[in-house]
């Protein structure tokens, strides 16, 4: 019964071969550069123009009429190649960011093409891709403080998974927390008096990773403006406690909080975060 099952699958597998090298007689040029990838054909364990395309015996008897041949694209063309790329759904339970809004696969990765200049046959540099859906994004980038994409090899990819799941595809290092912690190592702790410890609040909760026109990249121009969003008894959804009434904030004196409270992102010898 097994061998069986073997001769029948290597049948199939001789016969999806002949399929192609059947596309190949007017595909010539596509099935040379196909052989040079990841998907030829020719090799054993791969898929063939099948695997993909569907029986191609209308198409070739209709003259090539394209409307004869599947040609993956949208959620339909994402669903074929997780046929064989099926680990990508399964680490992330079905559902990631492109997925969810039905990109294709074929829109960020070349399918028959050949380019070696690029990692995992991108279509062309990973930034300049993601700068195509993501223009705000990416314009964020032109401001003077944030990070720099043309400095010290950062990419979108090194923060965000393009196939991870939700709140923005951001990567987790190897313990499990927030990736800024992988260049940001001084700021992770654990502290003593913690601050911003991923509970109350993250990185995000004050900076903005893709660029600001705020000093440190923060979300605010001034800083009391930033702690007050936190500090402060204005409504029931603040965390920390209101300032001392002697901290009158009408004062130049009060307005930089970090004067005092240097270790803002925690501190191992002042609850007060002062040293």
């Amino acid at each position: 019964m097994v061998l069986g099952v073997g001769l029948a699958a290597a049948q199939a597998a001789n016969d999806d071969r002949e399929a192609s090298e059947a596309c190949a007689v007017c595909h010539d040029t596509v099935a040379a550069e196909l052989e040079m990838t990841v998907h030829s054909p020719m090799r054993a364990g791969t898929p063939s123009c099948v695997t993909c395309h569907g029986d191609g015996t209308k198409h070739m008897d209709n003259d090539g009429d394209p409307s004869m041949i599947n040609i993956p694209t949208g959620a339909s063309g994402a669903a074929t190649c997780l046929e064989c790329h099926g680990q990508i759904q399964q680490m992330f339970a079905g559902r990631w960011a492109h997925g969810d809004a039905e990109v294709y696969c074929g829109s960020c990765h070349t399918i028959h093409s050949p380019h070696n200049a690029q990692p995992m046959q991108l279509v062309k540099a990973a930034n300049d891709l993601c700068a195509q859906c993501h223009p705000s994004q990416a314009g964020s980038f032109e401001k003077p403080f944030g990070h720099d994409l043309d400095l010290g090899g950062v990419q979108c990819i090194s923060c965000h998974d393009p196939h991870g799941g939700g709140g923005g595809s951001l990567k987790v290092d190897s313990s499990g927390e927030i990736v800024c912690y992988s260049c940001h190592a001084e700021k992770r702790g654990p502290f003593v008096f913690p601050h911003v410890n991923g509970v109350a609040g993250t990185c995000l909760s004050c900076h903005q990773p893709h660029g600001s026109v705020n000093p440190m990249a923060l979300t605010r121009s001034r800083v009391d403006q930033l702690c007050l969003e936190c500090h402060s008894v204005f409504d029931g959804s603040t965390l920390g406690s209101q300032p001392p009434s002697f901290h009158n904030l009408r004062s130049p004196r009060y307005q930089n909080c970090t004067t005092c409270h240097v270790a803002v992102h925690g501190s191992n010898t002042s609850p007060l975060l002062e040293k």
